[in-house]
């Protein structure tokens, strides 16, 4: 079939719930006999204040514009999340939006020759990209909306099938009345496009958050999109695959980098010790189109690992490295992380076959010291692979194969907040007084490393010098462009390109990186294994690893070195309610032998493995925090240590008992103003915060920690004001 009679099934669909009208206020009808004729005629009179064209290219003028997805109107309306109507009764299916685009590219094919006269003397390559259409504050130039692609696409693990939201143009992690164990993968799509090799260049295609050096680094910049057919080049016949690889070897890098636990060569070649199979596929589902890589949905996130029929354990190492109760493996003197840092070892498998829960140990942290005991592998069913495009026709006059990389990683419990939206925030609002104590790690993202994908896949062409893999470009620009308004409302939908991902810390959220013949690489077989044990020691330590994740610092008891920076209310780790995001309820007060302390899950004891396995996390409450909710944390968080004038090396010492926003009509909050004659506005938030003392295991339940009360501090916060109360003391107001 023709694409343009293609086009003509998806605008007859739409044309019937509401796109006709919306389209004809722009001049463009979607309905008209000669629709190749309209699409590529001039609209004399677009109007860009309609919702969602209002950052629609000022040089667009056409309903499609040959070669330039943001300068189509068409394209532009069916792609953007930003518009939306009431009187729009259903939106376009991913396989329509992927019709559109392609006659974008296809409505005036070019020639091979045309596409080598836009790269004279310039390499050229079949490149694989991940690719988003985002509204203008999202894009690389910030100028108008526009494609974004990247040659890493970040998708993540989940327990149930892909959930795609038309209106909002993406996907979605959790809806509305799920249970709150569920967690939708996250998928991320991908498409082939001939490609040039060029150096960096701000002003024509980025990369987004340009560095220094880039303009001397070597960046694959996307030129014409590759697809099925006659259509898409001029004079070949085209046929253009996809091929995915993916590959889990935590395990078998666990006894690399280990010595006698039991496992060696040829054992751990095996599955599980290592596996390809059941991390992430190409979608067949007709609706998604092609591209979309949909990763495979388990029971549970995490599963125990099994072998020969038998129980997969290992021989823990006696005396080995540890932090709190999870076994670690170094890191070499460079940073470079050759096997998961961090290993759930806190099930012990006895010789009868019996598992016994060392978590019940009063002193675990002792015994995984100890080690020398056989303790329970688990999978997680995360990632890392390449994506490769594969087009016959073509071989001869481009040879060259440039293949995307590709993460398959954990879930993201903030899935509304960008790592980037964090990062500019931080850079760009946050007042110079606050800004150098907010965070103990600055919140990078992944599409500012300069890493080289994984060079220890097998049979990818991934090479040493291609340290721009998960940088963020957009097609080459031309001439003077407009700035059109941006968008001050940042989309929610889950987005898949590196910027919403973390950088590579120490090991990391999202991936971590090894070094290979001294050429540092990325790679995700340093993080946890399972992630969940990442995800423990990350959140704990006060965001410090990725910034936008769950800060437990007030779950558990007090840690001088790791005090809250961004606090979770007590809803959310289930101190109110019964929806902790960790399945590990927050701390309580309680009375013991007449003194009043605070009880908490002991750290050490806390087990989110344990807590994966029965499907206690939950993402009910904190996909609801999107990123303004997120900084308005940060921000109040660290005007409470300025206002009470506590140093950064002295934060340690107070925590955070109790987190909340609050209503104006709150008795408490009346009173503090009444008292203070100061009438607070906008978002209010009310901590409870209180200094230290001893902490010890509570003596009747070794899971518990009771922490001794040495003060209490009660404070409502606004950017502006706040209202606080040293323990049972009048109300007093500070400035911010």
């Amino acid at each position: 079939m023709a694409l343009i009679d293609e086009v003509k099934q998806v605008c007859d669909r739409l044309a019937s719930v509401g796109w006709r009208d919306l389209l004809l206020q722009q001049g463009l009808d979607i309905t008209a006999t000669n629709l190749q004729q309209e699409l590529t005629k001039e609209l004399p009179a677009i109007n860009r204040q309609i919702v969602g064209f209002e950052d629609f290219a000022f040089e667009g003028k056409r309903g499609i514009e040959a070669g330039n997805p943001s300068r189509s109107l068409l394209f532009h309306a069916l792609a953007s999340p930003n518009v939306v109507s009431a009187n729009l009764g259903a939106y376009p299916t991913l396989a329509e939006l992927e019709i559109i685009e392609n006659f974008v590219y296809g409505v005036q094919p070019p020639s091979l020759q045309d596409l080598q006269v836009l790269a004279p003397r310039q390499p050229l390559a079949i490149a694989v990209f991940a690719c988003e259409y985002r509204p203008a504050s999202e894009t690389v130039h910030r100028q108008h909306a526009d494609l974004c692609f990247s040659r890493t696409g970040v998708a993540r693990v989940g327990t149930a099938k892909a959930l795609y939201n038309d209106k909002l143009r993406g996907f979605l992690p959790a809806v509305e009345g799920d249970l709150k164990e569920t967690f939708r993968v996250l998928p991320a799509r991908y498409s082939a496009y001939i490609a040039v090799q060029r150096t960096g260049n701000q002003d024509a295609f980025g990369p987004l958050r340009f560095q220094d050096e880039d303009d001397t680094r070597l960046f694959w910049v996307p030129l014409h999109k590759l697809f099925n057919g006659t259509e898409c080049i001029r004079g070949f016949d085209l046929q253009v695959a996809l091929n995915a690889h993916h590959v889990n070897q935590k395990l078998r890098r666990i006894h690399l980098a280990l010595k006698n636990t039991g496992w060696d060569e040829p054992d751990i070649s095996n599955p599980p010790f290592i596996f390809t199979e059941g991390i992430a596929e190409f979608t067949t589902a007709s609706e998604f189109g092609t591209g979309l890589l949909v990763p495979v949905v388990h029971p549970n996130l995490i599963e125990a690992a099994t072998y020969q029929g038998k129980l997969l354990t290992f021989k823990v190492p006696p005396n080995s490295p540890t932090l709190s109760s999870s076994l670690e493996i170094p890191a070499d003197t460079t940073g470079a992380r050759h096997a998961p840092e961090y290993v759930h070892v806190r099930h012990k498998i006895l010789p009868n076959g019996q598992q016994e829960n060392l978590n019940d140990q009063k002193d675990v942290e002792a015994v995984v010291k100890a080690g020398d005991y056989d303790a329970q592998h688990y999978l997680d069913f995360t990632g890392d692979g390449s994506i490769e495009a594969i087009c016959p026709e073509l071989a001869v006059a481009i040879p060259r194969n440039v293949p995307a990389y590709s993460l398959v990683t954990a879930p993201d419990f903030f899935p509304s907040c960008d790592q980037r939206e964090l990062l500019e925030w931080t850079e760009q609002s946050v007042p110079s007084r606050l800004r150098q104590n907010l965070w103990r790690i600055s919140p990078e993202t992944l599409s500012d490393n300069r890493f080289a994908p994984n060079l220890q896949l097998e049979d990818v062409d991934f090479r040493p010098e291609d340290k721009t893999v998960t940088a963020i470009v957009s097609l080459p620009r031309q001439g003077s462009v407009q700035q059109m308004p941006l968008n001050g409302s940042p989309t929610i939908r889950q987005a898949y390109l590196p910027d919403v991902a973390a950088g590579v810390f120490a090991p990391g959220w999202d991936v971590s990186f090894d070094s290979t013949n001294e050429v540092e690489h990325l790679a995700s077989y340093g993080l946890g294994s399972p992630f969940p044990e990442d995800s423990k020691l990350c959140a704990a330590l006060s965001t410090f690893w990725p910034a936008v994740a769950p800060d437990a610092a007030r779950t558990f008891q007090p840690n001088s070195r790791w005090p809250t920076v961004s606090p979770l209310t007590d809803t959310e780790i289930g101190q109110v309610g019964n929806l902790p995001w960790d399945g590990i309820s927050g701390p309580r007060r309680v009375t013991k032998n007449g003194q009043e302390l605070i009880e908490y899950s002991d750290f050490a004891h806390a087990d989110y493995v344990e807590n994966s396995l029965q499907n206690k996390f939950s993402l009910s409450l904190t996909a609801k925090v999107d990123v303004r909710e997120y900084e308005a944390r940060v921000l109040a968080m660290a005007n409470v240590y300025q206002v009470l004038r506590i140093r950064p090396e002295d934060r340690g010492k107070w925590s955070v008992f109790s987190f909340q926003p609050v209503e104006p009509n709150n008795s408490e909050l009346q009173q503090a103003q009444t008292q203070t004659q100061t009438r607070l506005g906008g978002n209010i938030y009310r901590f409870e915060i209180y200094r230290h003392g001893n902490s010890f295991l509570d003596p009747e339940d070794s899971r518990k920690r009771l922490v001794e009360i040495e003060e209490t501090v009660t404070l409502f916060v606004t950017p502006v004001n706040i209202l606080l109360k040293r323990s049972n003391g009048t109300w007093s107001r500070r400035r911010v």
